[in-house]
C-alpha cells in the first residue's frame, strides 16, 4: 500500500513538472524571441521547481538512500563479523596447532623414554643372564672338581687298600704267618700313615 502511494506521488510530480514545462513552452511560443537570461522566468516556476526538487530529495532520502545506507551498514556489519569470526577461528586454529605440536613433542619424548627404558632393561637382562650362566658354569666346574677329587680319593683309597692287601699277603707268605683282620687293619693304618707322611 505504501509503495502504491509512493508511485502515485511520483506520477503527480512528473505530471506537475510536465505541466510547468508545457506552460513555459506556451508562454515562450506566444512572446517574441528574446534572449533568455539566467534568471528569466516567472517566480511560480522557480518555486515549483524548488518544491519538486525538495520533494524528490525527501523521497530519495527516505525510500532510496535510507534503505541503501541501511543495506550498506548491514553488509559492513556482516563483513566485520565475518572478519572477527575468521580472526577468532585463526587464533583458535593457531592455539590448536600449538597444542598439537606440544602433544606431538611429548609423545616423541615418551616414545624415546620407552625405547631407552627397553634398551636399558634388555642390557640389564643380558648382564643378569650372563652372570647367572657364569655362576652356573662356576658351580658346575666346582661340582665337577669335587666329583673328580672324590673319585680320585676313592681310587686312591682303593689303590691303598689293594696295595695293603697285596703287601699283607706277601708279608704273610714271607713270614709264613696268616694275619687276622685286626693285624691286617693295624698294618693298613700304619702303611697309610707312612704314605701320607711321604
Amino acid at each position: 500500500m505504501e509503495r502504491l502511494n509512493h508511485r502515485w506521488l511520483l506520477y503527480g510530480i512528473v505530471f506537475g513538472c510536465s505541466r510547468v514545462w508545457a506552460s513555459g513552452a506556451e508562454a515562450a511560443g506566444g512572446a517574441e524571441h528574446e534572449a533568455p537570461g539566467i534568471f528569466s522566468g516567472d517566480i511560480f516556476t522557480a518555486v515549483f521547481t524548488l518544491v519538486v526538487f525538495l520533494v524528490v530529495l525527501l523521497i530519495l532520502g527516505k525510500w532510496a538512500w535510507g534503505p541503501i545506507l541501511t543495506g550498506l551498514q548491514k553488509r559492513e556489519e556482516h563483513i566485520r563479523r565475518a572478519i572477527e569470526s575468521a580472526e577468532k577461528n585463526q587464533v583458535e586454529a593457531e592455539k590448536n596447532l600449538a597444542e598439537y605440536r606440544q602433544q606431538l613433542a611429548q609423545a616423541k619424548d615418551e616414545s624415546r623414554a620407552i625405547i631407552e627404558k627397553g634398551r636399558a632393561e634388555a642390557i640389564r637382562l643380558a648382564e643378569e643372564f650372563g652372570q647367572k650362566a657364569q655362576a652356573e658354569a662356576q658351580s658346575l666346574r666346582a661340582q665337577a672338581e669335587r666329583d673328580i677329587n672324590s673319585a680320585k680319593n676313592q681310587a686312591l683309597r682303593e689303590i691303598y687298600q689293594q696295595t695293603t692287601d697285596l703287601a699283607t699277603e706277601m708279608a704273610g707268605a714271607i713270614l709264613g704267618k696268616t694275619l687276622n683282620p685286626e693285624d691286617h687293619r693295624a698294618l693298613l693304618q700304619e702303611a697309610l700313615h707312612k704314605l701320607q707322611k711321604d
